[in-house]
């Protein structure tokens, strides 16, 4: 049941990326929350309900980028799933960054698909 399926954080600097995907999502049922930049990413996890999957981009402005998001999140809370998304088509991280990788641009369906297979909520 859509009610019950878990929250995404979306990362993502870009304000018209960030909005369509999260539309995108909220439309197959997820409950989604919004940031900006890695910090406030990290503000939002110690803050809000328990999140099931982290999607960040790598270029993100403030203190830290999206791969160094991944890093410490794998580290620190290894029961999240992590997705990252990049324009550089030459950069593909390792899976122990993340979960899954993505190439901008790219279908939102493709992003809601996964989402729907790491959390399990097809």
């Amino acid at each position: 049941m859509w009610a019950e399926r878990p929250t995404i954080l979306l990362v993502e600097d870009e304000v018209i990326i960030r909005m369509m995907l999260a539309d995108e999502l909220r439309g197959r049922g997820f409950n989604v929350v919004e940031a900006q930049n890695a910090d406030e990413a990290l503000t939002l996890l110690q803050s809000r309900a328990p999140v099931g999957l982290v999607l960040t981009d790598v270029q993100l402005p403030g203190s830290m980028d999206g791969i160094a998001l991944a890093r410490l999140l794998r580290a620190t809370r290894p029961e999240l799933k992590v997705v990252i998304a990049s324009g550089n088509i030459s950069f593909a991280p390792g899976g122990d960054i993340a979960h899954a990788f993505f190439v901008k641009p790219y279908k939102p369906d493709d992003i809601v698909k996964c989402a729907e297979a790491l959390l399990g909520a097809a």
